[in-house]
Protein backbone atom coordinates (compact mmCIF):
# COMPACT_ATOMS: atom_id res chain seq x y z
CA UNK A 1 0.00 0.00 0.00
CA UNK A 2 1.16 3.57 -0.98
CA UNK A 3 1.05 5.88 2.03
CA UNK A 4 1.09 9.74 0.72
CA UNK A 5 1.99 12.50 2.70
CA UNK A 6 -1.00 14.64 2.18
CA UNK A 7 -2.88 11.40 3.40
CA UNK A 8 -4.46 11.93 7.44
CA UNK A 9 -3.25 10.68 10.49
CA UNK A 10 -3.82 7.16 11.33
CA UNK A 11 -7.57 7.30 13.08
CA UNK A 12 -6.35 5.09 15.80
CA UNK A 13 -3.50 6.38 18.70
CA UNK A 14 -1.61 3.56 19.09
CA UNK A 15 -1.07 3.01 15.66
CA UNK A 16 -0.16 6.64 14.96
CA UNK A 17 2.57 6.43 17.96
CA UNK A 18 3.93 3.21 16.26
CA UNK A 19 4.14 5.07 13.03
CA UNK A 20 6.24 8.19 15.17
CA UNK A 21 8.06 5.83 16.92
CA UNK A 22 9.62 4.26 13.24
CA UNK A 23 10.29 7.71 12.11
CA UNK A 24 7.38 8.86 10.02
CA UNK A 25 5.89 12.00 11.49
CA UNK A 26 2.07 12.65 10.72
CA UNK A 27 1.07 16.48 11.27
CA UNK A 28 -1.08 18.87 9.62
CA UNK A 29 1.71 20.93 8.19
CA UNK A 30 5.05 18.93 7.56
CA UNK A 31 7.89 20.59 9.34
CA UNK A 32 10.43 21.45 6.25
CA UNK A 33 13.67 21.10 9.36
CA UNK A 34 14.86 20.92 12.58
CA UNK A 35 16.09 24.43 12.27
CA UNK A 36 19.81 23.64 12.78
CA UNK A 37 20.65 26.45 10.56
CA UNK A 38 23.32 24.98 8.23
CA UNK A 39 23.95 26.78 5.16
CA UNK A 40 24.40 24.90 1.53
CA UNK A 41 27.80 25.27 1.89
CA UNK A 42 28.53 23.71 5.72
CA UNK A 43 26.39 20.92 4.70
CA UNK A 44 28.38 20.29 1.60
CA UNK A 45 30.88 20.04 3.79
CA UNK A 46 29.82 17.82 6.17
CA UNK A 47 28.80 15.16 3.11
CA UNK A 48 32.19 15.53 2.09
CA UNK A 49 33.28 14.99 5.47
CA UNK A 50 30.60 11.97 6.42
CA UNK A 51 31.54 10.15 3.08
CA UNK A 52 35.50 10.64 2.78
CA UNK A 53 37.10 7.90 4.87
CA UNK A 54 39.24 4.55 4.63
CA UNK A 55 37.54 4.33 0.82
CA UNK A 56 40.13 6.85 -0.79
CA UNK A 57 42.66 4.65 0.84
CA UNK A 58 42.08 1.90 -1.77
CA UNK A 59 41.87 4.23 -5.21
CA UNK A 60 45.49 3.59 -6.04
CA UNK A 61 45.45 0.48 -6.10
CA UNK A 62 42.46 -0.09 -7.84
CA UNK A 63 43.48 2.12 -10.53
CA UNK A 64 46.84 0.50 -10.35
CA UNK A 65 44.41 -2.45 -11.26
CA UNK A 66 42.84 -1.50 -14.76
CA UNK A 67 44.95 1.52 -15.72
CA UNK A 68 44.57 5.20 -16.13
CA UNK A 69 42.13 5.16 -18.59
CA UNK A 70 39.44 2.96 -16.94
CA UNK A 71 39.82 4.13 -13.74
CA UNK A 72 39.30 7.68 -14.38
CA UNK A 73 36.14 6.51 -16.29
CA UNK A 74 34.81 4.28 -13.20
CA UNK A 75 35.86 7.37 -11.03
CA UNK A 76 33.59 9.81 -13.02
CA UNK A 77 30.82 7.82 -14.13
CA UNK A 78 29.75 5.95 -10.65
CA UNK A 79 30.95 9.81 -9.12
CA UNK A 80 28.03 11.19 -11.42
CA UNK A 81 25.26 7.92 -10.59
CA UNK A 82 25.90 8.69 -7.11
CA UNK A 83 25.21 12.34 -7.60
CA UNK A 84 22.04 11.02 -9.52
CA UNK A 85 21.03 8.98 -6.73
CA UNK A 86 21.66 11.54 -4.43
CA UNK A 87 20.21 14.07 -6.26
CA UNK A 88 16.39 11.86 -6.55
CA UNK A 89 16.67 11.61 -2.63
CA UNK A 90 16.67 15.49 -2.78
CA UNK A 91 13.36 15.59 -5.21
CA UNK A 92 11.85 13.77 -2.61
CA UNK A 93 12.53 15.25 0.09
CA UNK A 94 11.44 18.74 -1.41
CA UNK A 95 8.02 17.06 -1.84
CA UNK A 96 8.26 15.36 1.81
CA UNK A 97 10.38 17.30 4.26
CA UNK A 98 9.34 15.63 7.18
CA UNK A 99 11.24 12.46 6.16
CA UNK A 100 15.17 12.29 7.65
CA UNK A 101 15.96 8.93 6.86
CA UNK A 102 16.13 5.94 4.64
CA UNK A 103 13.22 4.26 6.69
CA UNK A 104 11.10 6.97 7.02
CA UNK A 105 10.79 7.15 3.10
CA UNK A 106 10.24 3.48 2.96
CA UNK A 107 7.06 3.62 5.14
CA UNK A 108 6.00 6.94 3.30
CA UNK A 109 5.92 5.11 0.32
CA UNK A 110 5.33 1.46 0.55
CA UNK A 111 4.04 1.12 4.47
CA UNK A 112 5.09 -0.89 7.35
CA UNK A 113 7.03 -3.61 5.73
CA UNK A 114 8.91 -1.57 3.28
CA UNK A 115 10.25 -0.19 6.29
CA UNK A 116 10.86 -3.22 7.87
CA UNK A 117 12.63 -4.30 5.22
CA UNK A 118 14.83 -1.08 4.80
CA UNK A 119 15.99 -1.36 8.30
CA UNK A 120 17.03 -5.03 7.85
CA UNK A 121 19.09 -3.97 4.86
CA UNK A 122 20.72 -0.16 6.77
CA UNK A 123 21.42 -2.89 9.37
CA UNK A 124 22.90 -5.87 7.44
CA UNK A 125 25.45 -2.99 6.27
CA UNK A 126 26.38 -1.62 9.93
CA UNK A 127 26.81 -5.40 10.58
CA UNK A 128 29.48 -5.81 8.13
CA UNK A 129 30.75 -2.58 8.44
CA UNK A 130 31.88 -3.15 11.76
CA UNK A 131 34.50 -5.88 10.97
CA UNK A 132 35.69 -4.08 8.23
CA UNK A 133 36.67 -0.90 10.45
CA UNK A 134 38.33 -3.59 12.69
CA UNK A 135 40.54 -4.61 10.28
CA UNK A 136 41.36 -1.68 9.04
CA UNK A 137 41.96 -0.21 12.61
CA UNK A 138 44.80 -3.75 12.80
CA UNK A 139 46.10 -2.37 9.49
CA UNK A 140 46.57 0.94 10.92
CA UNK A 141 48.12 -0.41 13.98
CA UNK A 142 50.66 -2.24 11.87
CA UNK A 143 51.69 0.82 9.68
CA UNK A 144 52.18 2.84 12.70
CA UNK A 145 54.17 0.54 14.25
CA UNK A 146 55.99 -0.64 10.47
CA UNK A 147 59.50 -2.17 12.76
CA UNK A 148 57.67 -4.56 14.84
CA UNK A 149 57.29 -6.86 12.15
CA UNK A 150 57.43 -9.66 15.25
CA UNK A 151 53.47 -9.23 15.53
CA UNK A 152 51.21 -10.68 14.15
CA UNK A 153 48.09 -9.46 12.36
CA UNK A 154 45.56 -11.15 14.83
CA UNK A 155 47.28 -9.57 17.03
CA UNK A 156 46.71 -6.06 16.15
CA UNK A 157 42.99 -6.75 15.54
CA UNK A 158 42.82 -7.76 19.23
CA UNK A 159 45.02 -4.68 20.61
CA UNK A 160 41.96 -3.04 18.02
CA UNK A 161 39.45 -4.38 20.45
CA UNK A 162 40.92 -3.52 23.42
CA UNK A 163 41.02 -0.06 22.65
CA UNK A 164 37.34 0.13 21.51
CA UNK A 165 35.88 -2.50 24.10
CA UNK A 166 35.14 0.29 26.79
CA UNK A 167 34.16 3.11 24.90
CA UNK A 168 31.83 1.02 22.95
CA UNK A 169 29.76 0.40 26.34
CA UNK A 170 28.72 4.29 25.67
CA UNK A 171 24.91 3.62 25.26
CA UNK A 172 23.97 7.08 24.02
CA UNK A 173 24.81 8.46 20.38
CA UNK A 174 25.37 11.99 22.01
CA UNK A 175 28.21 10.50 24.11
CA UNK A 176 30.33 9.19 20.94
CA UNK A 177 29.30 12.11 18.75
CA UNK A 178 31.60 14.49 20.16
CA UNK A 179 34.59 12.36 18.75
CA UNK A 180 33.54 12.55 14.80
CA UNK A 181 34.63 16.04 14.41
CA UNK A 182 38.19 15.55 15.78
CA UNK A 183 38.16 11.64 13.53
CA UNK A 184 37.47 13.77 10.34
CA UNK A 185 40.33 15.89 10.85
CA UNK A 186 42.79 12.79 11.70
CA UNK A 187 42.25 11.54 8.13
CA UNK A 188 42.56 14.91 6.51
CA UNK A 189 45.33 15.64 8.25
CA UNK A 190 46.76 11.87 7.28
CA UNK A 191 46.20 12.06 3.90
CA UNK A 192 47.87 15.43 3.14
CA UNK A 193 50.66 14.25 5.49
CA UNK A 194 50.76 11.37 2.56
CA UNK A 195 50.39 13.42 0.35
CA UNK A 196 53.58 15.43 1.22
CA UNK A 197 55.40 12.28 1.90
CA UNK A 198 54.82 10.99 -1.97
CA UNK A 199 55.41 14.30 -3.83
CA UNK A 200 58.63 14.78 -1.97
CA UNK A 201 60.03 11.29 -2.49
CA UNK A 202 58.86 11.31 -6.43
CA UNK A 203 58.21 8.55 -8.52
CA UNK A 204 59.57 4.87 -6.89
CA UNK A 205 61.58 3.20 -9.40
CA UNK A 206 61.15 -0.64 -9.63
CA UNK A 207 58.02 -2.17 -11.25
CA UNK A 208 55.19 -0.99 -13.66
CA UNK A 209 55.08 2.82 -14.09
CA UNK A 210 51.39 4.17 -14.40
CA UNK A 211 49.95 3.76 -17.57
CA UNK A 212 46.99 4.88 -19.78
CA UNK A 213 46.37 1.05 -21.01
CA UNK A 214 44.84 -1.35 -18.72
CA UNK A 215 47.83 -3.86 -17.73
CA UNK A 216 48.36 -6.98 -19.27
CA UNK A 217 46.69 -9.19 -16.86
CA UNK A 218 43.91 -7.49 -16.11
CA UNK A 219 40.94 -9.65 -16.12
CA UNK A 220 36.63 -8.65 -16.14
CA UNK A 221 36.85 -9.60 -12.47
CA UNK A 222 39.46 -7.43 -11.91
CA UNK A 223 37.75 -4.46 -13.54
CA UNK A 224 34.92 -5.17 -11.34
CA UNK A 225 36.63 -5.37 -8.02
CA UNK A 226 37.87 -1.81 -9.09
CA UNK A 227 34.41 -0.75 -10.33
CA UNK A 228 33.46 -1.98 -6.25
CA UNK A 229 36.39 -0.48 -4.77
CA UNK A 230 35.33 2.64 -6.46
CA UNK A 231 31.22 2.47 -5.33
CA UNK A 232 32.60 2.40 -1.55
CA UNK A 233 34.57 5.14 -1.60
CA UNK A 234 31.53 7.10 -2.55
CA UNK A 235 28.83 5.17 -0.23
CA UNK A 236 26.93 7.47 2.16
CA UNK A 237 23.60 8.35 0.73
CA UNK A 238 21.65 7.04 4.02
CA UNK A 239 22.90 9.74 5.99
CA UNK A 240 21.65 12.68 3.33
CA UNK A 241 18.22 13.18 4.80
CA UNK A 242 19.82 13.40 8.42
CA UNK A 243 21.38 16.19 7.23
CA UNK A 244 18.58 18.02 5.05
CA UNK A 245 17.01 17.82 8.52
CA UNK A 246 19.22 19.97 10.15
CA UNK A 247 19.86 22.53 7.25
CA UNK A 248 18.38 25.87 7.34
CA UNK A 249 16.64 25.79 4.28
CA UNK A 250 16.45 22.04 2.58
CA UNK A 251 13.88 23.09 0.11
CA UNK A 252 15.98 25.43 -1.49
CA UNK A 253 19.77 24.55 -0.83
CA UNK A 254 19.64 20.48 -0.40
CA UNK A 255 19.94 19.94 -4.25
CA UNK A 256 22.77 22.77 -4.31
CA UNK A 257 24.69 21.09 -1.38
CA UNK A 258 24.69 17.68 -2.84
CA UNK A 259 25.74 19.14 -6.12
CA UNK A 260 28.82 20.36 -4.53
CA UNK A 261 29.70 17.98 -2.80
CA UNK A 262 29.67 15.28 -6.07
CA UNK A 263 31.38 16.99 -7.57
CA UNK A 264 34.20 18.07 -4.60
CA UNK A 265 34.63 14.27 -4.27
CA UNK A 266 35.22 13.53 -7.66
CA UNK A 267 38.16 15.74 -7.56
CA UNK A 268 39.42 15.26 -3.94
CA UNK A 269 38.97 10.75 -5.20
CA UNK A 270 40.90 11.97 -8.73
CA UNK A 271 43.24 13.68 -6.46
CA UNK A 272 43.96 10.71 -4.19
CA UNK A 273 44.37 7.98 -6.92
CA UNK A 274 46.37 10.02 -8.84
CA UNK A 275 49.06 10.17 -5.51
CA UNK A 276 49.15 6.60 -5.17
CA UNK A 277 49.20 5.61 -8.42
CA UNK A 278 51.24 8.14 -10.46
CA UNK A 279 53.90 8.06 -7.45
CA UNK A 280 54.02 4.28 -6.79
CA UNK A 281 52.27 2.98 -10.01
CA UNK A 282 51.68 -0.97 -9.65
CA UNK A 283 53.56 -1.67 -7.20
CA UNK A 284 50.96 0.55 -4.91
CA UNK A 285 49.41 -1.17 -1.89
CA UNK A 286 46.26 -1.80 -1.71
CA UNK A 287 46.07 -0.18 1.92
CA UNK A 288 47.94 3.51 0.42
CA UNK A 289 49.76 3.93 3.90
CA UNK A 290 52.06 0.44 3.51
CA UNK A 291 53.04 2.36 0.63
CA UNK A 292 55.09 4.88 2.59
CA UNK A 293 58.37 4.70 3.38
CA UNK A 294 59.58 3.35 6.66
CA UNK A 295 59.96 6.68 9.28
CA UNK A 296 57.82 8.89 11.65
CA UNK A 297 55.95 10.00 9.07
CA UNK A 298 54.48 6.68 8.39
CA UNK A 299 53.74 6.24 12.40
CA UNK A 300 51.92 9.23 12.34
CA UNK A 301 49.90 8.33 9.37
CA UNK A 302 48.68 5.24 10.77
CA UNK A 303 48.09 6.81 14.05
CA UNK A 304 46.01 9.28 12.68
CA UNK A 305 44.44 6.57 10.60
CA UNK A 306 44.04 4.24 13.78
CA UNK A 307 42.01 7.09 15.70
CA UNK A 308 39.76 7.93 12.71
CA UNK A 309 38.72 4.53 12.25
CA UNK A 310 38.42 3.39 15.83
CA UNK A 311 35.91 6.63 16.06
CA UNK A 312 34.02 5.31 12.69
CA UNK A 313 33.66 1.68 14.29
CA UNK A 314 31.99 3.61 17.61
CA UNK A 315 29.86 5.32 15.35
CA UNK A 316 28.63 2.42 13.92
CA UNK A 317 28.79 0.13 16.34
CA UNK A 318 26.47 2.31 18.91
CA UNK A 319 23.02 2.23 16.41
CA UNK A 320 23.55 -1.32 15.63
CA UNK A 321 24.13 -2.13 19.42
CA UNK A 322 20.72 -0.10 20.31
CA UNK A 323 18.37 -1.74 17.46
CA UNK A 324 19.82 -5.00 18.80
CA UNK A 325 19.08 -4.36 22.26
CA UNK A 326 15.54 -2.80 21.52
CA UNK A 327 14.51 -6.04 19.43
CA UNK A 328 15.92 -8.56 22.51
CA UNK A 329 14.75 -6.43 25.67
CA UNK A 330 12.22 -3.42 24.02
CA UNK A 331 13.33 0.08 25.51
CA UNK A 332 16.99 1.39 26.33
CA UNK A 333 16.52 2.53 29.83
CA UNK A 334 20.13 3.43 30.64
CA UNK A 335 19.79 3.99 34.38
CA UNK A 336 19.27 0.21 35.15
CA UNK A 337 22.16 -1.88 35.94
CA UNK A 338 21.05 -4.66 33.92
CA UNK A 339 20.71 -2.38 30.95
CA UNK A 340 24.09 -1.82 31.45
CA UNK A 341 25.19 -5.61 31.82
CA UNK A 342 22.85 -6.96 28.23
CA UNK A 343 24.27 -3.98 26.46
CA UNK A 344 28.01 -5.24 27.57
CA UNK A 345 27.09 -8.70 26.07
CA UNK A 346 25.79 -7.23 22.79
CA UNK A 347 28.66 -4.79 22.66
CA UNK A 348 30.84 -7.82 23.43
CA UNK A 349 29.47 -10.08 20.91
CA UNK A 350 29.85 -7.27 17.72
CA UNK A 351 33.50 -7.49 18.91
CA UNK A 352 33.72 -11.42 18.57
CA UNK A 353 31.61 -11.47 15.61
CA UNK A 354 33.70 -8.47 13.99
CA UNK A 355 37.52 -10.30 14.90
CA UNK A 356 36.43 -13.15 13.27
CA UNK A 357 35.12 -11.83 10.47
CA UNK A 358 38.48 -9.93 9.98
CA UNK A 359 40.38 -13.06 10.10
CA UNK A 360 38.51 -14.53 7.33
CA UNK A 361 38.91 -11.37 5.33
CA UNK A 362 42.18 -10.30 6.45
CA UNK A 363 42.86 -7.65 2.95
CA UNK A 364 41.70 -4.21 2.82
CA UNK A 365 41.52 -4.38 -1.30
CA UNK A 366 39.25 -7.57 -1.35
CA UNK A 367 36.65 -6.20 1.47
CA UNK A 368 36.86 -3.08 0.33
CA UNK A 369 35.45 -4.45 -3.28
CA UNK A 370 32.51 -7.05 -1.54
CA UNK A 371 31.46 -3.71 0.93
CA UNK A 372 31.03 -1.86 -2.29
CA UNK A 373 29.48 -4.24 -4.30
CA UNK A 374 26.95 -6.45 -1.86
CA UNK A 375 26.25 -3.80 0.33
CA UNK A 376 26.71 0.12 -1.45
CA UNK A 377 25.61 -0.97 -4.93
CA UNK A 378 21.92 -0.98 -3.06
CA UNK A 379 22.14 1.82 -0.63
CA UNK A 380 23.78 3.95 -3.39
CA UNK A 381 21.92 2.75 -6.23
CA UNK A 382 18.53 0.49 -5.10
CA UNK A 383 16.69 2.13 -2.75
CA UNK A 384 17.23 6.12 -3.86
CA UNK A 385 15.72 4.66 -7.41
CA UNK A 386 12.72 2.56 -5.63
CA UNK A 387 12.12 5.36 -3.31
CA UNK A 388 11.76 7.76 -6.51
CA UNK A 389 9.96 5.59 -8.59
CA UNK A 390 7.12 4.32 -5.64
CA UNK A 391 6.51 8.37 -4.87
CA UNK A 392 3.24 8.86 -6.58
CA UNK A 393 4.72 12.87 -6.20
CA UNK A 394 7.44 11.96 -8.43
CA UNK A 395 5.89 10.14 -11.08
CA UNK A 396 4.62 12.99 -12.93
CA UNK A 397 8.33 13.81 -13.64
CA UNK A 398 9.13 10.55 -14.75
CA UNK A 399 6.36 10.00 -17.00
CA UNK A 400 6.70 13.90 -18.69
CA UNK A 401 10.12 13.69 -18.85
CA UNK A 402 12.41 11.82 -20.58
CA UNK A 403 15.86 12.39 -19.76
CA UNK A 404 15.00 11.50 -15.91
CA UNK A 405 13.29 8.27 -17.14
CA UNK A 406 16.61 7.38 -19.37
CA UNK A 407 18.77 7.97 -16.10
CA UNK A 408 16.70 5.98 -13.55
CA UNK A 409 16.76 3.11 -16.51
CA UNK A 410 20.49 3.74 -16.74
CA UNK A 411 21.03 4.04 -12.46
CA UNK A 412 18.70 0.75 -11.53
CA UNK A 413 18.68 -1.47 -15.20
CA UNK A 414 22.28 -0.95 -15.82
CA UNK A 415 24.18 0.59 -13.15
CA UNK A 416 22.37 -1.68 -10.15
CA UNK A 417 22.91 -4.89 -11.07
CA UNK A 418 26.04 -4.83 -12.54
CA UNK A 419 27.68 -3.78 -9.06
CA UNK A 420 25.43 -5.41 -7.23
CA UNK A 421 25.27 -9.09 -9.43
CA UNK A 422 28.54 -8.96 -10.99
CA UNK A 423 30.44 -7.00 -8.75
CA UNK A 424 29.76 -9.38 -5.86
CA UNK A 425 31.00 -12.54 -8.04
CA UNK A 426 33.94 -10.48 -8.77
CA UNK A 427 34.78 -10.19 -4.97
CA UNK A 428 33.68 -13.80 -4.29
CA UNK A 429 35.97 -15.27 -7.01
CA UNK A 430 38.86 -12.64 -5.80
CA UNK A 431 38.00 -13.83 -2.17
CA UNK A 432 38.78 -17.38 -3.39
CA UNK A 433 42.08 -16.36 -4.87
CA UNK A 434 43.42 -14.69 -1.79
CA UNK A 435 41.67 -17.45 0.78
CA UNK A 436 43.90 -20.10 -1.83
CA UNK A 437 46.99 -18.57 -0.18
CA UNK A 438 46.36 -19.48 3.10
CA UNK A 439 45.08 -15.71 4.36
CA UNK A 440 42.64 -16.44 7.31
CA UNK A 441 43.72 -16.17 10.68
CA UNK A 442 47.53 -16.56 9.68
CA UNK A 443 50.68 -14.74 11.41
CA UNK A 444 50.91 -12.73 8.16
CA UNK A 445 48.04 -13.70 5.53
CA UNK A 446 49.31 -14.92 2.51
CA UNK A 447 48.91 -11.44 -0.03
CA UNK A 448 48.61 -8.89 2.80
CA UNK A 449 48.96 -5.25 1.89
CA UNK A 450 47.39 -6.09 -1.10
Amino acid sequence: MVVRASAAPPADKEEREELVDKDVEYAEEPKPSSGGGMSWQRAAATMIAEIVGTGVLGLGYAAARVGWGLALSFLLVFGLASLFSSMLLASIHREHPEVESYQAVAALVGGPRARCWTAVAVNMSWLFVCPYYLMASAHSLAVSFWWRQDVCYYQWALLSIAAVAVPAQVRSFEGISSLSAASVAAVAVALVVMGIQFVAGGVRDGGEPAAWAPPNDMTVWLAFDSISATTFAYQGQSMLLEIAHEMENPRRDFALSIFAAGFGLIALYAGAMFLGYHYRGATVAGFLPDSLADGPAKTLVGLLLFFHVAVTYLVNNQPLSKKIYEFAYGDLKRSQPRAARRWAAISGTLLVWSYLIANLIPWFSAFQALMGSLLGAPIMFGFPVAFYVLDERQRQHVVGHFPTRAALAVVGGLVLPATLVVGTVAAFVGLAAEWGEGGMFQCTPGGYGR
